[in-house]
């Protein structure tokens, strides 16, 4: 029987992702959570990509303004705002005077904004989460929602946060103490092939890979929180991902929430900035 690339890309999802449970989370539990849960933005990157955008403005590539007058720092704040999440804090460093002051303390948008600025050179998501918690804009006690304001969530049915939340809470029966959220699936940037015996049967522009993904989220309880001095100094440039991810997956203790692949927008470079900028 010929199996066809889309019926091998299937077979490829079953093998590879059986999406978990989520708990159920009345109106009481929901405000006892925000209360005691920080979401920290990851905007102390360079952005290589778009530094001929960026720099010559010294902004911090979440700080650009979209054509609405928008930038994606704030649509990530207002989606988590309009949750119930009123603490923040955005961890800075390139340009940070930038994020400073378009976001200010956050009254303008209705919530709390502390700042954490890596130390005198860039540290990566892990050092500066590490320098987060040292610095105490990060509470040892709160749960925390990291996201890079560049990982946009667009067209999600649904309360975004409550989801993942829901889906960490389920996770932290089981033993786990972190929720990487993942898309379902991404799509192939190329002509994907399937090839017989040197011969190409089949092609399909743009074909949907189904391996989940990390879309830039993550959710941390506080028994997270000493892996950090431990894995990360404060002297190099590393990524939590890199690291942290690795082991807990060893470990057994990091869950997952997946969300639609369409869902999900890595704003990287200018190609992905303008299909921001049509989506809106």
């Amino acid at each position: 029987m010929v199996i066809s690339m889309k019926d091998a890309l299937k077979r490829l999802q079953k093998e590879i992702y059986n999406e978990g449970s989520r708990e159920k989370i009345d109106d009481a539990q929901w405000a006892a959570f925000t209360r005691n849960c920080v979401v920290a933005l990851m905007a102390g990157g360079e952005g290589s990509r778009f530094k001929t955008i960026s720099d010559p403005h010294h902004l911090q590539k979440n700080s650009v303004v979209l054509p609405n007058g928008d930038t994606m720092i704030e649509r990530i704040i207002r989606m988590y705002h309009d949750a119930g999440f009123q603490n923040f804090v955005a961890l800075v460093f390139h340009n940070a005077g930038s994020i400073k002051d378009l976001l200010g303390d956050g009254s303008r948008l209705g919530v709390n904004i502390a700042y954490s600025h890596d130390p005198e050179h860039p540290v990566g998501k892990g050092g500066a989460m590490r320098n987060a918690l040292e610095n105490g804009s990060i509470p040892a006690d709160k749960s925390c929602i990291v996201h890079n304001p560049d990982d946009q969530i667009i067209n999600y049915e649904g309360d975004f946060a409550r989801d993942a939340v829901a889906a960490h809470l389920a996770g932290l029966k089981r033993g786990m103490i972190a929720t990487a959220v993942v898309a379902d699936g991404t799509p192939y940037a190329f002509t994907g092939m399937k090839i017989a015996d040197g011969v190409v049967a089949q092609t399909e522009m743009y074909p949907h890979v189904p391996i989940p993904a990390h879309v830039g989220v993550t959710v941390f309880s506080p028994a997270a929180y000493e892996y950090f001095p431990r894995l990360f100094d404060l002297s190099k440039k590393i990524d939590f991902e890199n690291v942290l991810f690795p082991l807990l997956a060893e470990e057994q203790k990091l869950y997952s929430y997946g969300i639609p692949g369409r869902c999900w927008l890595p704003v990287n470079d200018q190609k992905a900035l303008a299909k921001l900028v049509q989506t809106l």
